[in-house]
């Protein structure tokens, strides 16, 4: 785990009171070690610099595989050849060695900017890269949610992170069944859903429903087709381009509020009859 500088219990600017208390320090590391960490992670492919995400700094090479994958740039984990991860002032270097195929990809996706912790797409050169035509998946049924207080209940003692902070999305992968199978945790909602697409890749899962515990929007919904999942659940409230985008893409989206029943947006309408008096609501697209 990276220490960020401004976590150092010799800087006195975490503390407002120093000024005023010759000790007070000595305690600004323990006062804000419940804080969630940021850094800035630059991403570097065969030695070209690539982008710098603001990211939790731990399992660093989920995120870059997740995030290159989301891309487009690699199809699968093995595209990587190696990922060397040095700590610097304020972040981390990832240089990350592609395979020559990868290099075509890589040209065309070419990033100029800094992606701040809350968007997904900044930096990119074209709006085509921004909103890119996915082929379609297969329609399929929407899920079933017939334990959502379980599920809840799953959600909030896996996020160990969220539970010391509070201010931290995570990314959760389900069987069949809505148990969970995998946990990621980041300051940044994109980055959670790339450290988990990352560590299901890298671990040779397949997940056919993702969930996240953040608002959806449309890149989590594009995320969420490259790495072929049929369902993402939200526990927040979905945008329109989001779920213009899954009905588009034939991606079940489903949206738990707090307290009223799920809401599923899907094009799949052969099974609503026997699902509706669930008390669940159904938006389609037909």
């Amino acid at each position: 785990m990276l220490t960020h500088p401004l976590d150092s219990a010799n800087d006195p600017r975490l503390c407002p009171e120093s000024q005023y208390s010759p000790n007070a320090a000595q305690h600004a590391s323990a006062r804000y070690s419940h804080l969630v960490e940021e850094v800035a992670a630059a991403i570097n492919l065969n030695g070209i610099s690539y982008a710098v995400m603001m990211i939790t700094p731990d399992h660093f090479e989920d995120f870059v595989i997740g995030f290159l994958f989301a891309e487009g740039i690699i199809s699968h984990d093995q595209d990587v050849h190696e990922i060397d991860i040095t700590p610097v002032q304020d972040g981390v270097m990832l240089d990350v060695t592609l395979a020559n195929r990868c290099l075509i990809a890589l040209k065309q996706r070419k990033r100029r900017l800094v992606g701040a912790t809350g968007c997904g797409i900044c930096g990119v050169e074209a709006l085509g890269h921004a909103l890119p035509d996915l082929p379609p998946l297969l329609a399929c049924a929407p899920l079933v949610l017939e334990h959502v207080d379980r599920l809840k209940q799953q959600i909030h003692e896996r996020q160990l992170k969220a539970q010391r902070s509070g201010a931290i999305h995570a990314a959760f992968a389900l069987d069949e069944a809505g148990n969970i199978l995998e946990c990621r945790e980041d300051i940044g909602r994109h980055n959670a859903l790339d450290k988990l697409i990352g560590a299901l890749l890298r671990q040779k899962c397949s997940a056919k429903a993702l969930l996240m515990t953040s608002r959806c929007s449309s890149e989590l919904i594009q995320k969420a087709v490259r790495y072929g999942a049929n369902h993402l659940i939200s526990l927040a409230s979905p945008s329109q381009l989001a779920v213009k985008l899954a009905l588009k893409y034939q991606l079940n989206l489903v949206h738990i509020p707090k307290f009223d029943p799920p809401i599923h947006y899907s094009i799949f309408n052969e099974s609503l009859a026997c699902q509706c008096n669930s008390g669940e609501f159904y938006a389609c697209s037909y």
